[in-house]
């Protein structure tokens, strides 16, 4: 019985949370119940193999989020490897490593979830839109995202001004702030409400670099509202505390849930790094 859950759960994660042009992988992974109903013996190796398999599709996307989430299962084959074969020393063992990396984990992933689910309307008279990957100069899903949302800040807050940020990275033409200008300009925002920042290659310059740019304008950055991705918005918020600014957090659309869950996870480590060696 549990074999088959753990299947029909990993057909399910791929179902919702992929493209649906990859949902014959789902398709797949339900077909290897039959299997397990005709010849209950092979469980242990269909749900072994059905792991490593969905780790090595999911490691092969270029979105390092999927490599975090590809990590999910090939943990759990190895685990399935230590427990099926390791001595009664290794099984202890791992037992008390895999506590704690889970404390570790949720100790951040606790304000992390907080933090993006702790959404409210703001009048923040700036809103900063953190950068994320532009291919070529055609902006992926998170800079429309992150765009979309600060576009409909500017709507609701018709005095509000906009500060793009993001400086240029490999495989980018044109600097991540300068994508997000033209975005918003092209979605209706005139160009005299919106600041650029196109130096940045980190969060903390992120934020640092806007903060100049509002005083540059003969701005108050003292308060602002920022956009990003949901699990990104803890550090962010905690970076510009930091820096003096009262940091109100817009999480943009999420993208897909097997993406965010490597994301999350990603933005653990992050986390931990910004407690244990500040910013």
């Amino acid at each position: 019985m549990w074999g088959i859950l753990v299947l029909l759960f990993l057909a399910a994660s791929v179902w919702f949370g992929l493209h649906p042009h990859y949902r014959f992988v789902a398709v797949g992974l339900a077909l290897l119940i039959l299997p397990v109903l005709l010849k209950r013996a092979w469980t242990w190796w269909i749900v072994l193999l059905a792991l490593l398999g969905y780790g090595a599709f999911l490691w092969t996307f270029r979105a390092s989020g999927y490599h975090y989430t590809s990590l999910l299962p090939l943990t759990a084959a190895g685990l399935l490897l230590v427990f099926r074969f390791g001595k009664r020393g290794l099984k202890r063992l791992t037992n008390v490593l895999a506590a704690l990396v889970l404390a570790v984990l949720l100790a951040a992933e606790i304000p992390i979830l907080h933090a993006a689910l702790l959404v409210a309307e703001s009048d923040a008279p700036y809103v900063i839109v953190l950068g994320a990957a532009v291919y070529g100069e055609t902006p992926s899903i998170s800079v429309r995202h992150r765009s979309d949302r600060a576009v409909e800040h500017l709507r609701n807050n018709p005095d509000a001004v906009a500060v793009v940020s993001g400086g240029q990275g490999a495989g980018e033409d044109i600097s991540e702030a300068e994508c997000m200008r033209r975005y918003l300009v092209e979605q209706g925002v005139e160009n005299g409400r919106i600041l650029l920042e196109d130096r940045s290659s980190s969060t903390l310059e992120n934020l640092t670099f806007s903060k100049a740019a509002i005083e540059d304008a003969g701005g108050d950055p003292s308060r602002v509202a920022i956009v990003s991705s949901s699990y990104h918005l803890y550090r962010a918020k905690r970076m510009a505390t930091a820096l003096g600014m009262a940091a109100e957090g817009l999480p943009s659309t999420d993208g897909y849930a097997v993406y965010m869950t490597g994301m999350y996870l990603r933005e653990a480590v992050a986390v931990w790094k910004l407690w244990l060696m500040g910013i």
